[in-house]
């Protein structure tokens, strides 16, 4: 995910992100109790589609660095079992 690309308002129109910063800002400040509640989660969503995109992508990485073999992790759960079993 680029978060430096030119982002796309809903009229199509190509805004450049340092002029879509204040423009956020002022309608941020304008919003109600209830509405500033309901930004705030999809600022959290935001985050976490990104944070998970990252996850993603460098776990690719390791995949392709052989780092994700197979039965290493099958080694590793069956360690961590050992030490914190289920009951």
């Amino acid at each position: 995910m680029c978060h430096n690309a030119l982002i796309m308002s809903d009229s199509t129109a190509i805004i450049d992100p340092k002029e879509l910063r204040p423009l956020i800002h002022q309608k941020v400040d304008a919003l109600g109790e209830a509405d500033l509640a309901a930004v705030h989660e999809l600022l959290l969503e935001v985050e976490r589609r990104t944070l998970f995109a990252q996850l993603a992508d460098e776990a690719e990485g390791d995949r392709v660095a052989g780092k994700l073999d197979p039965s290493d992790i099958e080694q590793a759960i069956h360690r961590h079992r050992q030490r914190q079993p289920y009951r």
